[in-house]
């Protein structure tokens, strides 16, 4: 009852957002936009997208190995389809990392390790999205009327550097767990406690980190890419560097849990940023859109794979896993 009602809610919200959105824009125009769409190109962006996929499998397979029994390559492949299925697609109360950890630690029953892995590789993968946000914002300075672009960016990473000393510096660490503790946090502190003891475990294998740091930079040029070719499907001519930018702040936006799956929040945040430079309303609207549907889209072959997965008992005991059981 309690998801149907966020999920309710979340749809509401979605709502509100494409009439307020649409109500901006010449819909006769926006319409025309969307018929001019060059249907190569986004065969060209789904592909961007996949190699992405692709690359951030190998990235959380480097971290697995350190911690755990690994599944082969290709499983791993299905399960981190799964979890794109159950995060993107079908929202349900079992969310698609809590579907990771289960399927990825079943066989050794190692899911503590499981979600240090995936955390660590959600971790690392943030890490390098701001950093190279920043690094282009510093380089190529951005001007958008009302929007605090480079503040914004650089605020956040701080505040993301911060939480990270606090989970992975020792004496922070152990303050952290002690606060934790004395309001009776115990299932917190001992997942965080679980992920600085992998952190530290990883942090033994300096090369794992660089490989992971370098997959994670080849990631996030591959989903700058998808937005670039959206808007070139559109027949949008902007500079790449504004993708490098605004890319990873349209995703920590829509990574806000307040629509289904960022679906408005990031059209709304693509008619922001793009729109401060010029780019006009109905052409920021169907590269938000077009943009969501490519990650809808490329999370679909999730669900074929699920259905080889799945066991009788598997939902019942992910929901365990999910509420720290």
């Amino acid at each position: 009852m309690k998801t149907a009602i966020i999920t309710l809610a979340k749809l509401l919200i979605t709502g509100l957002f494409f009439f307020y959105i649409f109500n901006m824009i010449d819909f006769n125009q926006f319409a025309d936009t969307i018929r001019g769409v060059r249907p190569g190109l986004i065969a060209a962006a789904l592909a961007a997208i996949w190699l992405g996929h692709l690359v951030c499998v190998l990235r959380w397979r480097i971290l697995m190995r350190l911690l755990m029994q690994t599944p082969g390559f290709l499983r791993l492949c299905g399960i981190y389809c799964i979890g794109m299925f159950f995060n993107l697609t079908f929202p349900t109360l079992i969310g698609g990392d809590v579907v990771k950890i289960y399927y990825a630690g079943k066989q050794s029953r190692s899911y503590a390790e499981s979600f240090a892995s995936i955390f660590l590789d959600r971790d690392i993968g943030m890490f390098v999205m701001m950093a190279i946000a920043c690094c282009a914002a510093l380089f190529h300075p951005v001007s958008v009327p009302g929007i605090p672009v480079t503040l914004i960016l650089w605020s956040v990473f701080i505040l993301f550097l911060i939480g990270n000393i606090a989970l992975f510096t020792p004496g922070f660490h152990r303050l952290l767990l002690a606060a934790l503790r004395k309001h009776k946090l115990e299932k917190i502190a001992a997942k965080i406690d679980n992920v600085s003891r992998a952190f530290r475990t990883i942090g033994g294998h300096p090369a794992a980190i660089l490989q992971s740091l370098g997959i994670s930079a080849i990631n996030q040029l591959f989903l700058c890419m998808t937005a670039w070719i959206v808007a070139l499907c559109l027949g949008v001519n902007v500079s790449p560097a504004y993708f490098l930018i605004f890319v990873p702040l349209i995703t920590l936006i829509s990574m806000i849990p307040i629509s289904l799956n960022g679906m408005g929040l990031r059209e709304y945040s693509f008619m922001a940023l793009f729109g401060g430079i010029g780019v006009a309303g109905e052409y920021c609207i169907a590269m938000g859109l077009l943009h969501s549907l490519m990650v809808i889209m490329s999370s679909l072959p999730g669900g074929v794979v699920y259905i080889f997965f799945r066991g009788k008992a598997d939902s019942a005991r992910m929901i365990e896993i999910g509420s720290g059981a």
